[in-house]
């Protein structure tokens, strides 16, 4: 799909031309197919949806389950949960919040460490909860849908050329599969008009 882009003038949607057709893809069908917050910041974020002034120091989390480390790595987080049972649900909760956003809405490929303001955030779970995630997945998927063709690479063992993705790519493969319902079931199966939206 990503070879059928065309020029587009708003930098905020991708266009694509197949077979005379144009599909565009928008913030708003990344919100109709995962069922996102995608509204706009709060005031207390920068243009990029990072809080302008965070607390000094580790957060309460950080300190109470990895004795106040400053950065956490995704893999200590990832480890953390898996060998771990937190007594306290509230805490699971907001350590699973934070391995949802920073692992699958919010892949990169170059940052290991998690977010440190995703720690502070989370501290409040109305605050949290509420934050347009949705809006932050979508710019960060867009941007490497963007210059995935860009930064192809090469494995010379399997003699392919391959590309990566992240942020989110898996609604935009979704968004794919609704433009084409006549697609081979068995790449995906079309369940009728009776769903309005694909929630993931």
């Amino acid at each position: 799909m990503l070879l059928k882009e065309v020029f587009h003038l708003n930098p905020n949607e991708m266009m694509f031309k197949v077979h005379e057709t144009l599909l565009k893809f928008s913030i708003s069908d990344f919100a109709i197919i995962t069922g996102l917050n995608c509204a706009e910041y709060p005031s207390f974020c920068n243009k990029d949806g990072i809080p302008k002034k965070l607390p000094f120091g580790s957060s309460w989390l950080c300190s109470k389950y990895f004795l106040g480390k400053s950065s956490i790595y995704r893999g200590d987080l990832y480890d953390f949960l898996d060998q771990n049972q937190v007594k306290d649900d509230t805490d699971t909760i907001k350590l699973v919040l934070i391995f949802i956003v920073d692992y699958i809405l919010l892949s990169k490929k170059d940052n290991k460490l998690v977010d440190k303001y995703l720690w502070h955030m989370v501290d409040s779970l109305d605050m949290f909860g509420s934050f347009p995630w949705g809006r932050k997945s979508f710019f960060l998927t867009l941007d490497y849908l963007k210059k995935a063709l860009k930064g192809k690479q090469t494995d010379s063992q399997q003699d392919v050329i391959y590309y990566e993705l992240f942020g989110f790519p898996t609604a935009f493969q979704i968004w794919i599969y609704e433009c084409f319902i006549s697609l081979p079931k068995n790449v995906i199966s079309y369940r009728g008009p009776k769903i309005s939206r694909i929630c993931i």
